[in-house]
């Protein structure tokens, strides 16, 4: 009789711990369940095929800083529309353009606003062939020049050529449609081209081509514009100013992380963009020449000069690519400080 009356106590007291644990796993579940559904996922649209410019954001993934931030980011490719369209019609928050791009877009009223600058200064330029001695912009006068044929484009180089006395109609322009410009150089296609020197005036070194280089901004001041920065809807940020700040701070954090750690950011987003897997020694080269370029200080990393802003797009006014004057619009420090 006391033996039954043990047993009965004791699978009452297995019933009731079995009966706690439940419940306990119940709330634990519950609670994880509300953890997700508080994750918020949002598209962030790529201006390009993943490379060194992109780094920030894959090691803020890695490294769940969007996720502190309550986000879940997915880092698309960019379709046929161009990124900045998708903003601009409001199928994706955020993205990355580039200031000489926006100016039209924002003379037509597009709704879009750049909220962090990738990289401080303009790191893009012109390369060529060491054996073709280019050495100054005038020098491009009697030579093939790679061109995209867009007007921004042939009205900065005229601006380049001419600011050292080049007659800018001498410059022979040929089309350019690689996906490289170092290839069809090497290969005598055209002579020079306008590269960003962190992907493509690295590669020259990877492909074993003896080139020279000059950045923009060293001869024409007004040259020294944002490329590449992130834009965002501007309706999106009126209704999402919190979201939208932990967004860009999340971001922040991973570009910060980049500067400080190039090798081990390059095998991150070599980890995200396993085509680049082969060109391991290439990416680290590009890292550790842009971690220094994100930001002169880490602290204010993204942040926007106006007067650099202002005076590209006084250029294009002055230039006729623009007619209205966009001084002081299109970008902002509000969710980067």
């Amino acid at each position: 009789m006391k033996m039954k009356k043990t047993w009965k106590v004791f699978l009452t007291l297995v019933t009731a711990f079995v009966a706690v644990v439940l419940v306990a796993c119940g709330q634990g579940t519950a609670s994880k369940d509300n953890k997700e559904a508080e994750v918020k996922k949002i598209d962030f649209i790529l201006d390009w095929t993943p490379n060194t410019n992109h780094t920030g954001l894959y090691v803020a993934k890695e490294k769940g800083y969007f996720k502190e931030a309550g986000v879940d980011v997915d880092l698309k490719l960019p379709p046929e529309e161009s990124s900045s369209d998708l903003v601009i019609n409001g199928k994706a928050p955020f993205a990355i353009y580039f200031q000489d791009y926006m100016a039209k877009k924002l003379e037509k009223g597009a709704g879009i606003t750049a909220v962090a600058a990738i990289v401080e200064h303009n790191t893009s330029g012109i390369i060529s062939r060491k054996s073709d001695n280019v050495t100054s912009p005038k020098d491009l006068v009697g030579k093939k020049y790679g061109t995209w044929n867009d007007p921004t484009e042939l009205a900065m180089l005229k601006t380049l050529v001419e600011s050292q006395g080049g007659d800018f109609e001498k410059v022979e322009k040929v089309p350019n449609n690689d996906s490289n410009s170092i290839t069809p150089i090497a290969n005598g296609v055209f002579d020079t081209a306008w590269i960003y020197y962190g992907w493509d005036g690295i590669l020259t070194k990877s492909q074993g081509v003896d080139a020279n280089f000059m950045y923009l901004k060293d001869y024409v001041k007004e040259f020294d514009y944002y490329s590449p920065v992130i834009i965002a809807n501007n309706d999106y940020l009126k209704d999402n100013k919190e979201e939208a700040r932990k967004v860009i701070q999340a971001i922040k954090k991973g570009y910060q992380y980049a500067m400080e750690h190039p090798e081990e950011a390059a095998d991150i987003l070599i980890k995200n963009a396993p085509e680049l897997k082969e060109k391991r020694d290439f990416v680290i080269e590009s890292q550790k020449y842009l971690s220094k370029e994100y930001a002169s200080d880490k602290e204010k990393w993204g942040q926007f000069d106006a007067e650099r802003w202002n005076a590209f797009y006084k250029w294009d006014k002055e230039n006729g690519i623009l007619k209205e004057d966009l001084t002081d619009k299109g970008f902002t420090n509000e969710f980067v400080k």
